[in-house]
């Protein structure tokens, strides 16, 4: 994200002592500085990966989430310092934001503004698995909450955060997620070439479609998929007696029964989209086996990024 500007007229840089108690290999996002004084405590950054962000106050007992993909960046930064409150640090946030003329979709500074207690926000949060990358964000008596978008012609970039204050203790904590705008590098697919899906159907008789994507949690292909699609209908056609199921495969986050359902309608929507594309529908049978062929451990993020797949399978 080159050419948004730091927000370092706002923000100022750490002081060196700060820096000095920083978690292991973390660092600041480019686009904004920290609040004097606070340390990175905890850190985690992908290139290209899927977020959620709080996209409303609390009504109901829920506030409502936006979907978010690109380069993901989550740091917890933390002081020991009980005259600083969660209001100045969010404050100082805003008006940083303001200056880059941000879209502000959430600005909440206190527990009445934002519809609900610390306790009532840090439950609700915990059933979201993509907010904050997973570890639990900790909303203390006294919080505010931001989330934003900056543009800047064609990239864009989502931030929220979330500054966190004990009552009757000196720990202070922000909260910090940004979510740029990316391209996925296609370089990387499996499907590269007709020559790929011939080597890989004569070696196995099936293959991943790595360069196909979905929208988060739905059937609804990506924009990105359109070059490994256009690579198997080519093969298709090529190949007009061969027949095969595509099978869709989910990682086991969340409901068997859910994941199962997912991993049949985007197995359905892959095998539309080729039928689109000229494939006769009788050569290709839409299945799906939700997470009970995973090909990677699904206790890390990688593992549950390499089992969230379409194959196509060769059938007799």
């Amino acid at each position: 994200m080159k050419n948004i500007v730091r927000l370092a007229a706002f923000l100022c840089l750490a002081t060196p002592l700060a820096a000095q108690e920083d978690a292991e290999g973390s660092q600041d996002h480019p686009l904004l500085s920290r609040y004097p004084g606070f340390h990175i405590e905890d850190f985690n950054a992908a290139d290209f990966d899927q977020a959620q962000m709080i996209g409303s106050v609390m009504a109901d007992g829920e506030f409502a989430l936006i979907d978010v993909v690109g380069n993901v960046s989550n740091i917890e930064y933390r002081i020991e310092d009980e005259g600083l409150s969660a209001f100045q640090v969010i404050a100082n946030y805003k008006a940083a934001l303001d200056a880059l003329d941000a879209e502000i979709i959430v600005y909440c500074t206190n527990p009445t503004e934002c519809g609900g207690t610390g306790s009532d926000f840090y439950n609700r949060a915990a059933r979201y698995p993509l907010l904050f990358g997973g570890p639990r964000i900790e909303f203390h008596q006294d919080f505010g909450i931001l989330t934003a978008k900056v543009a800047q012609g064609a990239e864009t970039a989502h931030v929220q955060i979330i500054a966190s204050a004990t009552g009757g203790g000196d720990r202070r904590d922000v909260f910090q997620s940004i979510v740029t705008s990316a391209v996925l590098e296609t370089g990387k697919i499996g499907v590269g070439t007709i020559e790929d899906v011939r080597a890989a159907i004569a070696d196995t008789g099936t293959v991943v479609l790595e360069g196909v994507y979905f929208d988060f949690d739905t059937a609804d292909l990506s924009a990105e998929s359109a070059e490994t699609l256009e690579t198997i209908a080519a093969y298709l056609a090529e190949n007009p007696d061969e027949v095969f199921f595509v099978v869709g495969h989910t990682d086991s986050q969340g409901r068997y029964d859910y994941n199962l359902q997912l991993s049949e309608q985007r197995a359905a929507s892959v095998a539309d989209a080729l039928v689109a594309r000229g494939v006769s529908a009788d050569r290709l049978k839409p299945a799906g086996v939700g997470p009970v062929a995973p090909i990677a451990s699904n206790r890390s993020e990688e593992g549950q990024a390499e089992n969230r797949r379409v194959t196509l399978v060769l059938r007799p």
